[in-house]
């Protein structure tokens, strides 16, 4: 009895392998592998392109935004401080300015000036025999630049005219208390005349100084009497009431 093997295989010959073709391509191993290849790398390319690509910009983005953020703070910081320096120069400006305008005079320190002088002037035997407001000016602004350009139209000024008389001693002593007032005041036009001279007198071979008073009388030993006159300046800050009332003042003025 005889039977036909259908698996069985002449020596010398090996069956081939059957792999699928498609469009004319027979999938082999290899071939399959690149295949796998190309698709796994083409799969990396799209997740890169849309999923790690993306990611990757928007945290560029807000790495950058942050960079920003801490860039605006820092420049916030020097902002305010030097917000904070030009406050604290400022300040600092305000009290010199303070400072400055205590120096000047003011209406209180002028109601006072001719009790304040007269204190002076008596505190040390002198006398005071003239204190007058210039004839015909009140208290002007400055313009004429006699005391710089650049405080014209800033200050005012009003002129008193003063006379005290006294020893060479007592009218420089004077002069000098002036200082201690709070106003300041500039002297001008100062003059002295010896109203009292002194003469030299022969007593017994001695030398004696001696004043011969108004009324004649020998008084040995005395000091000649100096008449001092001289105005005196005192300057105020301008304030807006007086460029307010100057500016109508120059309004009133008729015109040439």
């Amino acid at each position: 009895m005889t039977y036909a093997d259908q698996d069985f295989i002449p020596d010398g010959q090996e069956e081939s392998p059957s792999y699928p073709t498609a469009f004319g391509i027979t999938f082999t191993p290899q071939v399959g592998g690149i295949i796998f290849a190309v698709l796994g790398l083409l799969g990396s390319v799209y997740l890169f392109l849309n999923v790690v690509q993306p990611a990757w910009e928007k945290y560029q983005k807000l790495e950058d935004e942050v960079k920003n953020k801490q860039i605006q703070v820092e420049r916030q910081k020097e902002i305010q401080l030097k917000i904070d320096q030009t406050k604290e120069k400022l300040e600092q400006a305000k009290q010199k300015n303070k400072q400055v305008l205590g120096l000047f005079a003011n209406d209180k320190t002028l109601d006072t000036l001719l009790l304040d002088l007269n204190s002076f002037v008596k505190s040390r035997n002198g006398r005071l025999t003239n204190f007058q407001p210039q004839p015909g000016q009140d208290s002007e602004i400055v313009n004429d630049g006699s005391f710089g350009a650049a405080v014209n139209g800033k200050l005012k000024r009003k002129i008193y005219n003063v006379e005290i008389e006294g020893s060479f001693d007592q009218v420089q002593s004077i002069l000098r208390s002036f200082e201690r007032l709070q106003a300041l005041l500039l002297i001008k036009d100062f003059k002295a005349d010896v109203s009292e001279p002194q003469a030299l007198f022969v007593d017994k071979g001695r030398v004696v100084p001696v004043i011969v008073d108004k009324n004649r009388k020998v008084l040995p030993g005395g000091k000649p009497t100096i008449k001092a006159s001289f105005k005196l300046v005192t300057l105020m800050p301008v304030t807006e009431e007086d460029k307010k009332a100057a500016a109508a003042q120059a309004g009133k003025k008729p015109s040439r």
